[in-house]
């Protein structure tokens, strides 16, 4: 299909004109997407949807849409709508190249010519901070009924998030204008026998977080091998779908090695050191919720199983392969190097301490101010970490031996595990 040129203008319909800047992406399921900017210069996304498409339908849908407006600043939503000839789009925020596609939570970012995958709390957070705004969207009885990674867009700088392809958000009871993308939608609306209703994200986000932290589809073992009369796609998502992990069912487990060239070891490893709470939720959405939306683990349990996976993990120091604390492993699995777990930080509340992060003062005791108390540091005493007095107050060091040593605003406390620091009277061990 022709793109447009640049320098083409386009009217809104609320009187702006846009002008085409360059091509972002062309040939989607709906339309093209350019790059454009108004008269004042600022710079827009515009989609503008292909001949023929159902325009009464999509302009509804935008119309409501814009209406409605953001759930919250993590949706790309349509701003304006937009007609040229035949055709109906729509101008939204422009999303920068400091984003990428989410893809690379599953398949990893090329450095010098290699893929290498994203460090483990970098992958936590960035779910975290997608998960939070479907929390919202869920909150209010909507839906986007196709989350997968391609909608997903990730600042690694910055980790931010931004959704795409929101003019698909309904009413969780109104009927969807998609079904969704294979091996993101339930089996039941794959196979047509259910619409996309309110339980289909979150079958989505279950997905999204298992690719992401196992490296493998939830539904894709050894079954992709099974000789059938249809699409593999469609068997293995569709009319015989089998979670890889079902604890009744062994048929799909994750095999070392098969004529595909997939060597799924990995995913067996990673799976068998996870939590069971992580387990817990896998299992009520791909067996007992496989066919059963009610059943399924929720955006809100979702977002709690993350973050209860961040302050349970730590990641070895030689290879960043990803841990936790009730583990009796002796050496990590990959480099088999000694694996050193982290020294926890103790108050009214205990946390895990890694270099460079921000304690604040909520991490450290039951209250509802926030404000920053330590960074943790490498030291000048022998490469030793220590605590970097964020405060005014002063910190007070002790030792066994009753030494006392005093450490002001911006100065680095050495951390001793026999040692106990006091500052804004409160007391600080080490674990």
């Amino acid at each position: 299909m022709k793109t447009l040129h640049k320098g083409l203008q386009i009217s809104g319909r609320n009187g702006n004109v846009y002008t085409i800047d360059s091509l972002i992406s062309a040939g989607t399921g709906q339309g093209d997407i350019y790059r454009v900017f108004n008269s004042r210069k600022e710079v827009f996304a515009m989609k503008l949807f292909h001949p023929g498409s159902k325009k009464k339908k999509l302009l509804k849908q935008i119309i409501r849409l814009i209406k409605r407006g953001q759930a919250c600043e993590v949706f790309v939503i349509p701003i304006e709508i937009v007609d040229y000839k035949q055709q109906i789009g729509y101008v939204m925020e422009y999303i920068g190249p400091e984003y990428m596609n989410a893809a690379a939570l599953f398949n990893g970012v090329e450095k010098d010519g290699v893929m290498i995958n994203l460090p483990w709390h970098v992958k936590l957070t960035l779910l975290a901070c997608i998960v939070e705004p479907f929390v919202v969207l869920n909150t209010a009885k909507l839906g986007i009924m196709d989350i997968k990674f391609d909608n997903i867009k990730i600042d690694l700088n910055n980790l931010k998030v931004k959704v795409l392809d929101t003019d698909t958000i309904v009413y969780s009871k109104d009927k969807s204008v998609v079904l969704g993308t294979v091996g993101f939608m339930p089996p039941n609306t794959m196979m047509r026998r259910e619409t996309p209703n309110e339980f289909n994200d979150v079958y989505a986000i279950a997905v999204l977080i298992f690719m992401t932290l196992m490296g493998a589809h939830p539904l894709d073992g050894k079954r992709r091998m099974q000789p059938c009369n249809e699409q593999i796609d469609t068997y293995l998502f569709g009319t015989h779908p089998v979670y890889m992990f079902n604890p009744n069912d062994a048929s799909n487990r994750p095999i070392p090695q098969d004529s595909f060239g997939r060597n799924q070891q990995q995913v067996i490893d990673k799976f068998n050191k996870y939590p069971k709470y992580f387990k817990d939720a896998m299992r009520k959405t791909f067996v007992d919720g496989l066919y059963d939306g009610e059943k399924r683990t929720t955006m809100t349990e979702w977002l709690e199983i993350l973050e209860r996976l961040y302050n349970d993990s730590f990641i070895c120091e030689q290879c960043g392969e990803e841990y936790f604390f009730d583990a009796n492993e002796k050496a990590c699995s990959v480099c088999k190097q000694e694996l050193v777990k982290p020294i926890f930080i103790q108050s009214e509340k205990s946390l895990p301490i890694f270099n460079g992060m921000t304690i604040f003062s909520d991490d450290l005791w039951n209250t509802t101010n926030h404000y920053e108390v330590f960074k943790v540091v490498e030291t000048k005493y022998d490469g030793r970490f220590g605590l970097q007095n964020l405060l005014r107050d002063k910190a007070v060091l002790k030792l066994p031996n009753g030494t006392e040593k005093s450490f002001n605003h911006s100065e680095e406390i050495p951390i001793f595990l026999d040692g106990e620091i006091e500052i804004e009277s409160n007391k600080i061990k080490f674990m």
